[in-house]
Parts: C-alpha cells; structure tokens; sequence
C-alpha cells in the first residue's frame, strides 16, 4: 500500500528519470520522427471523437448511445497516451504515463464488454428505412424512363 501512496504523491515528480532524449542514443531524424508519429496520432485521435460527438449531437435518438460515448473516450485516452509519449522527450512523466496507460486500459475492456453486450442487439438492429429491393428496381425504372424522356426532349430541341 505505501507504493501505491507514494505513487500518486510523486504522481508529477520526475526527478527519479531522466528526459528520453538522454535516454539511449537518439538521432534527431529517430526522435523527431517518434514525436512527429506520435503528435500525428494524437491528433487524428483527438478528431474522431469530435466527430463522433457531433454525429450524436446532431442525430435524435441515437441507437446504443452509451457504446458511441464510450468509443469516444476510448479513442480520448488512447491518443492521450501517445502525446504525453511525445512530451516524455522533454518532461520525464513516467508515473503519470502509467496511470493514463491504466485509466486506458480500463476505458478499452468498458468498450469491449459494452461491444460484447450490444453484440446481439446491434446484429438485430433493422438498418434505416432503405427502399426494399421491389422498390428499388421499380424506382431505377421510372429513372430511366425519365432519363430516356430526357434525352427525347433534348433532341426535339436540337433539331
């Protein structure tokens, strides 16, 4: 139990590591290409979840709301990891890695098991109201009668 205290007491302390760019033999191409990557992910994962939020914002009713919102915080927390990964470079945050990396690994089996439970009703789910495939054909037909009505018009114009 006292690592566990002193964990979070030293939570932002780095005084135990050194910055990773002293650690090993980093040539700037390497590094530059590790902070890059991983600023890169951040950034990608930070916007899926803005869109995931606005797609429900924007949609009444949606189906397993709970399952988009935990997609959402799982996909937060994991480019979450990937810009402190960057930040590490220069602040050696190693215990608050490890924490995020854990707060992490707790979102991603939440979103498991919620999958897990929503399985069989999301097979179920009807899909929106799309045309069956009688309606489908039918309609296809009158766009082409159309199309042909069209093109009959247009050459009584040219002529």
């Amino acid at each position: 139990m006292t690592e566990i205290i002193e964990f979070f007491q030293n939570l932002f302390n780095t005084s135990d590591w050194p910055p990773r760019w002293v650690c090993g033999k980093w040539s700037d191409f390497h590094g530059w290409l590790y902070i890059g990557s991983d600023i890169a992910i951040w950034l990608a994962y930070f916007i899926i979840p803005v869109v995931i939020i606005y797609f429900v914002q924007k949609r009444p009713k949606v189906p397993f709301l709970p399952v988009f919102w935990l997609f959402a915080a799982f996909i937060i927390f994991c480019g979450s990891t990937h810009i402190l990964d960057a930040i590490i470079f220069w602040w050696p945050a190693y215990r608050l890695s490890a924490l995020l990396k854990f707060l992490t690994a707790i979102i991603s089996f939440a979103t498991v098991f919620a999958l897990i439970r929503d399985l069989p009703k999301l097979l179920d789910a009807k899909a929106p109201n799309l045309p069956n495939s009688d309606e489908t054909a039918r309609l296809m037909s009158k766009i082409s009668e159309k199309d042909a009505e069209i093109e009959r018009l247009r050459r009584q114009l040219s002529d």
